[in-house]
């Protein structure tokens, strides 16, 4: 039989630095957290759902997932005071028939059955493991003034993500002991780390992108609407391609009455004739844009 993956998501912030409840606000036409909750339903290996809330929004949720909470794929645990009391408050409501636990950030929209198979893997061999990114940025230690102190180097530096997975025992025992010692932990794996063992970083070059600012807003948006039929991205898209169409058509014709207007060999006549050639090839590009166009934004009457 295969090991049983209980979820918990960490669904009880403030949104501070975005400004407004951005879990509960619609984003590509339903809410931030439904979208992600939807993406970690459709993953076969999750058996189970528990999503951390804060107490004052627990009737909105319950209205966004009614079914999936009466019958149990998803119940609900209150958040904490910090991030760590919340996952703790969600793993005390995890089966007792799951093996492993999957702590993933309720921002995090585009979860996947590969992802969460691949990260999956490594818990097994190891008992932890996290999906990531090796850095590509140049890293510096700063003040609190904004002085450097020193350049890390980025060669050993990694981007963590969500989900993060755990056998449940190790995840537990490893919070049992940061509760103990009074230390503050700002993601689970620094939790088994502390706890002294391995934890071992899954490289996944997939989107994975958390919403905590304005334009992390704007860029899910646009990953989130791609494939929606008549989305309004994809009608602006078709609209501007058609405006193009509209603007070559007539180019390619004026190019060419205008080198009827000269001699073969007159330098109106190659002027004219590379204004058509370069027409065309705009036309040609236009032709293999709209093809994308169709596959990411499928009117209904395409939609297979």
């Amino acid at each position: 039989m295969s090991d049983q993956v209980s979820a918990v998501v960490v669904a009880a912030g403030r949104s501070q630095r975005m400004g407004f409840d951005k879990l509960l606000t619609p984003l590509a036409g339903k809410p931030l957290l439904v979208h992600t909750l939807e993406r970690l339903q459709a993953v076969t290996l999750v058996s189970e759902i528990i999503l951390v809330v804060r107490p004052e929004t627990e009737t909105q949720v319950q209205e966004l997932f009614p079914e999936a909470i009466a019958t149990g794929k998803i119940k609900l645990a209150h958040g904490g005071v910090l991030r760590q009391d919340s996952v703790r408050n969600g793993l005390a409501a995890v089966s007792t028939d799951s093996q492993y636990v999957l702590i993933h950030d309720a921002a995090r929209p585009f979860v996947t059955e590969t992802l969460v198979s691949t990260v999956l893997a490594a818990a097994q061999e190891m008992g932890a493991a996290v999906c990531g990114t090796p850095s590509s940025d140049t890293l510096k230690e700063v003040t609190a003034e904004g002085n450097v102190v020193q350049t890390l180097d980025r060669n050993v530096i990694w981007s963590v993500q969500t989900p993060q997975i755990f056998r449940k025992t190790l995840l537990a025992e490893a919070y049992d002991h940061v509760a103990a010692s009074g230390v503050q932990v700002t993601d689970d794996t620094a939790a088994v780390e502390l706890y002294g063992k391995p934890v071992r970083v899954v490289h996944y070059p997939g989107f994975n992108l958390k919403v905590t600012t304005p334009s992390d807003w704007n860029l899910a948006t646009c990953f989130l609407t791609m494939g929606e039929t008549d989305s309004p991205i994809g009608q602006e898209v078709r609209k501007l391609l058609h405006d193009l169409n509209n603007h070559l058509t007539p180019l390619m014709g004026y190019a060419f009455l205008v080198g009827n207007e000269f001699a073969e060999g007159q330098k109106g006549k190659r002027f004219s004739q590379n204004i058509q050639t370069a027409s065309e090839k705009c036309t040609e590009v236009a032709t293999k844009i709209q093809k994308i166009a169709r596959e990411l934004f499928p009117r209904k009457e395409e939609k297979s």
